[in-house]
């Protein structure tokens, strides 16, 4: 089985901007990104994978969990997500090509 694991790295880098009083709350999240199962030379096996690679870049940012007092998503978060999501399309992307190849 294969399995991409992704870390709060992207949250520590997308928080380093951020105030010390929200960069004390930062929690390190580890996730993973299954995708033995999926045939990525079809298209219903990249939409799978890029709705798996959506929910492991939100779980790893927080996008969706409340902050008491908003429901706005911080700037850092969704920077996070940004960086998540590309770093994870990239790394997919080479390994979507080898499924379209055959391999």
């Amino acid at each position: 089985m294969r399995n991409f694991s992704i870390t709060a790295a992207f949250t520590a880098a997308a928080l380093a901007l951020a105030p010390a009083a929200i960069s004390a709350q930062t929690v390190d999240r580890t996730t993973g990104v299954h995708h033995g199962d999926l045939d990525l030379s079809t298209e219903a096996g990249r939409a799978e994978l890029d709705q798996r690679i959506n929910r492991a870049a939100r779980t790893v940012c927080g996008i969706g969990e409340s902050t008491v007092g908003t429901r706005i998503r911080s700037r850092d978060a969704r920077e996070c997500y940004r960086q998540a999501r590309r770093s994870l399309d990239d790394h997919f992307a080479a390994i979507i090509r080898d499924a379209a190849r055959g391999g």
